[in-house]
């Protein structure tokens, strides 16, 4: 056997063996569309069936790329471990399939739950699914930080924009949570009000965790600059920290006053109806705060692409994918503002970003499926583990 030859692998093991999680923010990206065209506030009779269809790409994607991921570790067992887990940026981008999950179980009770064939029965799938999500995505955070710290990763390496995704990850279960509380389905205040306390308490984590990443990230672009062109589009990430909290919150309260699950629980000081209004408007100017932080950072995200663009170094890779959630979890706080304020403007914003990120997740659907069939993205034949090697690259 040649050398060469050597190094091609048959598709099945390359598709296997270069799996990454950043693939799961095809589900993510599908999911949080899916959420927004079934809320929009402007509706025809095509929504339903536009975000029903995101759905089912959601859930089939899932399925595809769980089973390839399952099927890495037990192929490739600790080699796969330690090549995700010794990459900050796919240690960080794991944080996508427990986040990917947790959009199933939000659309699962805004769907399935409301659909006429469905019903209460989804509406408990969908809460199940919820708190396995939650388990799975705090454990996810601390298995994070915790890895970062024992092996004392960053002690020669600089953190990538990305490790704020498992703080996103945490605050996506509030969003999600409050989604579920809010239109699944006959839920009850006895089932409701825990979700609503958990959230609460999971939106603090991520905001808290997202805050101090940030003074670091932050400091590291005043002195390094922009990310390469080729991972430009992960400025983007920044929007979901304040985005995501914005949005769970606003949720959470409404669900809390306008839709009475305090009043039905009703217990206590704090679980009350007279509790419940205050709570909302509180959570309303904190999310108007949140959501202008989450503004500048989207405009300097822009900023920063145009900058790429205007000196002809933009370039797409997968990392374009981390435009839409972000940008998705802002939009979700600018439609809610739009209900709470009966707010043309903001009704106009939020249908306006929903249309963009359609639009940018087709292009990313284009992008991709040129890049795959040129043999240059997810099914990669030459092993680029051999050539490190030859070029003395491997730990």
């Amino acid at each position: 056997m040649s050398p060469n030859e050597g190094r091609i692998r048959s598709p099945f093991r390359a598709l296997v063996q270069d799996f990454t999680p950043i693939w799961f923010t095809w589900c993510m990206n599908a999911g949080v569309i899916g959420i927004l065209l079934h809320q929009l506030p402007y509706q025809f009779s095509g929504l339903p069936v536009l975000s029903t269809i995101a759905f089912v790409v959601d859930l089939v994607l899932f399925i595809i790329f769980s089973a390839i991921m399952i099927t890495r570790f037990i192929w490739f067992g600790r080699q796969a471990y330690y090549e995700i887990t010794d990459n900050i940026n796919d240690l960080a981008l794991g944080a996508c399939w427990p986040i990917a999950w947790q959009t199933l179980s939000a659309l699962t009770c805004l769907i399935v739950s409301n659909a006429s064939w469905g019903g209460h029965a989804f509406t408990l799938v969908g809460y199940a699914m919820w708190w396995i999500g939650t388990g799975w995505m705090v454990a996810y955070l601390l298995f994070t930080f915790l890895t970062l710290i024992r092996r004392r990763s960053v002690k020669d390496r600089k953190l990538p924009l990305t490790i704020v995704i498992p703080a996103v990850g945490v605050a996506t279960v509030a969003t999600t949570g409050g989604l579920i509380v809010s239109f699944a389905d006959d839920i009850s205040a006895r089932l409701a009000v825990p979700i609503i306390i958990v959230s609460f308490m999971i939106v603090g984590i991520g905001l808290f965790m997202s805050i101090f990443l940030y003074t670091y990230l932050l400091h590291s672009l005043f002195v390094d600059g922009w990310p390469p062109a080729e991972n430009i589009a992960s400025v983007w990430v920044f929007l979901g920290p304040m985005g995501q909290p914005a949005a769970a919150i606003q949720l959470l309260s409404s669900a809390a006053n306008k839709y009475g699950r305090f009043a039905g629980y009703n217990r206590g000081t704090f679980l009350t109806e007279s509790a419940a209004e205050p709570l909302s408007v509180a959570c309303i100017l904190l999310a108007l705060w949140l959501t202008g932080m989450g503004c500048v950072w989207a405009l300097m995200a822009f900023a920063a692409m145009a900058e790429k663009a205007w000196q002809r170094q933009l370039m797409w890779t997968l990392s374009w994918n981390s435009i839409i959630f972000p940008t998705g979890t802002l939009t979700t706080s600018f439609l809610l503002f739009s209900i709470a304020m009966d707010s043309p403007a903001f009704r106009a914003v939020t249908t306006a970003l929903v249309v963009l990120m359609v639009m940018c997740f087709f292009l990313n659907v284009g992008f991709a499926i040129r890049r795959v069939c040129q043999g240059r993205l997810l099914i990669v034949r030459r092993d680029p583990r051999q050539t490190d090697f030859e070029n003395g690259h491997v730990d």
